[in-house]
């Protein structure tokens, strides 16, 4: 006759050991990894920095040029007050191509002036105005803005020979009439 034993295999762990051996195991990589989680976090130091010096001043007013030929000064005009400018050779041009027009600097202030970082065209004459590049898309002349490019319907056909320069340009850009002025010359 033969005999069978049952001989419990050395793997083989019943299903309430089991269970213990993964919770404890679990409650193991939590100890772990939470405290290592904890330590990386703390180490991280964000920088401290203040408003001032991370976002540009910016200013809204209409620009002045005055002085001689020899030696012209900006000047930014907003209700009872004139900020002077200071710019780039190439941004002071341009500004001085708008005296008259109301425009939004953004720049970083100074002890008694703002450095220009860039500037966009609003108003002639108490009437908004686009600023952007002219460009030819197909035929058509279109205006590259910072918000995008807008499709002119009816421009003046001068416009056509000055693609590359920047421009502000007024009244219904859907169907014209236009007025326009150029801030900088095409190259």
């Amino acid at each position: 006759m033969s005999s069978c034993y049952l001989v419990p295999r050395a793997n083989h762990l019943g299903p309430l050991t089991l269970f213990f051996s993964q919770f404890l195991r679990a409650r193991m990589m939590v100890g772990v990894i939470v405290p290592l989680m904890i330590a990386a976090t703390a180490c991280h130091h964000t920088p401290r920095t203040s408003a001032a010096a991370i976002e540009p001043d910016s200013l809204r007013g209409i620009v002045s040029v005055t002085g001689t030929a020899f030696e012209q000064r900006l000047v930014l005009r907003s209700g009872n007050g004139a900020t002077p400018l200071s710019a780039a050779t190439s941004d002071s041009a341009a500004l001085s191509r708008l005296g008259g027009v109301e425009v939004l600097v953004v720049g970083r202030r100074g002890p008694d002036f703002v450095r220009v970082e860039h500037f966009t065209a609003l108003k002639v004459a108490g009437s908004p105005v686009v600023d952007g590049v002219l460009r030819n898309d197909g035929g058509r002349l279109v205006l590259e803005t910072t918000h995008g490019t807008i499709l002119l319907g009816n421009p003046p056909s001068v416009l056509r020979d000055m693609i590359g320069a920047r421009v502000w340009i007024g009244g219904p850009l859907d169907t014209g009439p236009n007025t326009y002025g150029v801030i900088v010359p095409a190259r």
